[in-house]
C-alpha cells in the first residue's frame, strides 16, 4: 500500500491536501480504522523525548467474512506538501469470528508532524479490495529530533569525565 498514491488517486477534491482529521474510506462495505496514540518515555530515559506509540484498530464492516488486512503509515508536513514514503507497519486477518486487528508501532521525532495511516483489506470472497486512509496529528512533540545529538553528546562527555576525571578538550 502507498499511502500518498491511494490519497492522490481517492480524493475528491485536488487542491485539498492531507491534513489532520481527514478520513477516506471506499463507499458500500469495507473497513474503517481508528488511531489512538500515548506519549511514552525513551529508554534509556532522556528529557524532553517522548516518541508516540500508535495503535490502529481496523475493523470489518463485513462480519463473517476473512480477508487479509496490510497496515501502512508515513509522514506529513502540516500543508500535505510533503507526503513520505509508506511503511508497512503490520499485517493481520479478519476470519469469520474476529472483525478487528489491531497493529501497534512507535514514531520516532522526525519534525514531521502529521501522520498518515492507511489499512487495506483483501477479502477471500473475492470482492474489491477495501482501503481506508486517516490522518492525525502526533500527540507528542515532532520537532524533538535535534536534542538527540545534544543528548548523546552529554552522554559522551559525561562518560569521558568519569573514566578519566577531566573535562575532555575544548568542553
Amino acid at each position: 500500500m502507498d499511502i500518498a498514491a491511494t490519497w492522490r488517486r481517492r480524493r475528491t477534491d485536488p487542491a485539498q491536501p492531507p491534513t489532520p482529521g481527514t478520513y477516506q474510506a471506499a463507499a458500500g462495505e469495507g473497513i474503517t480504522i481508528t488511531v489512538a496514540q500515548q506519549c511514552q518515555v525513551a529508554v534509556p530515559p532522556v528529557p524532553n523525548l517522548s516518541p508516540d506509540e500508535v495503535t490502529v484498530t481496523v475493523t470489518s464492516q463485513r462480519p463473517g467474512v476473512a480477508a487479509q488486512v496490510t497496515v501502512g503509515a508515513n509522514v506529513n508536513s502540516p500543508d500535505g506538501g510533503y507526503q513520505g514514503p509508506t511503511t508497512t507497519v503490520g499485517h493481520g486477518g479478519f476470519t469469520a469470528t474476529s472483525g478487528q486487528v489491531e497493529v501497534g508501532f512507535v514514531v520516532l521525532p522526525s519534525g514531521w508532524p502529521v501522520l498518515g495511516v492507511g489499512a487495506e483489506a483483501v477479502w477471500d470472497d473475492g470482492a474489491e479490495h477495501s482501503v481506508a486512509l486517516t490522518y492525525v496529528e502526533l500527540a507528542c512533540d515532532p520537532w524533538v529530533w535535534w536534542r538527540w545529538p545534544i543528548r548523546l553528546l552529554e552522554a559522551l562527555t559525561l562518560a569521558y569525565r568519569n573514566i578519566t576525571g577531566t573535562v575532555p578538550p575544548g568542553g
